[in-house]
């Protein structure tokens, strides 16, 4: 699923500043929503752009972020991957990159580096129950501004990559969409397998 799926979805992030903002854009979407909704959502954005009311709160401030802004952070992103740092150290760069956008805390920030780079991974609710994970330990303060809250929140971030680079990157995708294509009784009808749900990764990105 990921080895088809996910590095479809990386591939047409890489491609284009434009691309990448669509990802960011449904990776802000999935934030406390059913998989099954960010399909109509994300279309509903493409539509109507910030008028679209999926757009509320911080998600209007990170499709905001990225209309502005699309084309520096899709030149980072190309300058870390081809970069000759390890993937750990290409990580924490994508990472930093990430959680500069307004609304996008270390999950999100996570499931992006998965969705642009093949690294990390979204430790989200679901997988926060999954796998025994505090939630406290995946929360920032990004109202620090101190050396050593600054390193505190770093430490945070490093922890982060190392906790998905350890389950795996690959495993973490494959696990979720099983997981979702069973427990999600609301949209048992739409789920055929977890494959599908894989699938959609990409699809919802290109209206396929």
């Amino acid at each position: 699923m990921y080895k088809t799926h996910g590095v479809a979805c990386q591939i047409f992030s890489q491609r284009s500043a434009i691309n990448l903002s669509k990802v960011v854009t449904m990776d802000s979407l999935s934030i406390k929503q059913p998989w099954s909704q960010i399909g109509k959502q994300a279309k509903s954005v493409n539509e109507l752009g910030v008028d679209s009311p999926y757009l509320f709160g911080f998600k209007r401030e990170t499709y905001l972020y990225m209309s502005a802004h699309k084309h520096k952070v899709h030149s980072q992103l190309l300058a870390i991957i081809n970069s000759k740092k390890n993937d750990a150290d290409k990580a924490l760069s994508l990472m930093t990159v990430y959680l500069r956008i307004p609304g996008l805390g270390l999950a999100k920030a996570g499931f992006l580096c998965q969705l642009t780079a093949g690294l990390v991974g979204c430790m989200d609710t679901h997988n926060i129950r999954r796998y025994g994970i505090d939630p406290n330990t995946m929360k920032l303060d990004k109202t620090l501004k101190s050396r050593k809250g600054l390193e505190s929140n770093k430490r945070k971030v490093v922890k982060y990559i190392d906790m998905c680079h350890d389950y795996g990157t690959e495993n973490m995708w494959n696990s979720w969409c099983s997981f979702v294509a069973t427990k999600d009784k609301q949209a048992k009808e739409l789920w055929q397998d977890a494959n599908h749900v894989s699938e959609v990764h990409y699809t919802y990105l290109t209206g396929e």
